[in-house]
């Protein structure tokens, strides 16, 4: 079952590893031209997996979207881009556009993404409702023999 890929409206998850009780992919904003070429941007990673009955509740699968900080999605034009420092020519614009952009005016996947990939996962047999699915938003920070990588050169 492993190497799977499933495609939900703008985006494509590439399974690293599936199984009845768990699930790992990455998730992907793809655009697609008329020739039939795709451009895709990584945007996350996706965890699921069975959380246990407990006293106070059955078991239902949790799925987890951590999606990467840098990443804008803009509605309008339905384009995904990354928001990085080493992109812009000009640091100063970078710095004062980062400084003026409202945390609360961010969108970073399509808002119809959560309930269109639960159905799918759904259809698709790999999980079973209910699901409960939440979404995390960070910066990845690696280590490897105590020393930290940090992959937005300046």
């Amino acid at each position: 079952m492993n190497n799977k890929q499933i495609n939900v409206l703008d985006y494509t998850i590439h399974f690293r590893s599936i199984s009845k009780d768990g699930l790992i992919g990455e998730l992907f904003h793809i655009v697609r031209n008329e020739q039939g070429g795709s451009l895709s941007t990584p945007v996350g990673h996706i965890y699921g997996f069975v959380e246990p009955a407990s006293l106070y509740s059955e078991s239902f699968w949790k799925i987890i979207i951590d999606i990467r900080e840098e990443i804008r999605y803009q509605i309008d034009s339905q384009l995904t881009h990354v928001f990085v420092k080493s992109a812009y020519k000009n640091k100063l614009k970078f710095t004062l556009t980062k400084l003026f952009e409202p945390e609360s005016k961010i969108i970073r996947i399509n808002p119809q993404f959560p309930e269109a990939f639960k159905d799918k996962l759904i259809d698709s047999g790999y999980c079973e409702s209910p699901i409960s699915i939440q979404r995390r938003i960070g910066k990845s920070s690696y280590v490897y023999s105590n020393v930290k990588f940090n992959y937005d050169f300046d």
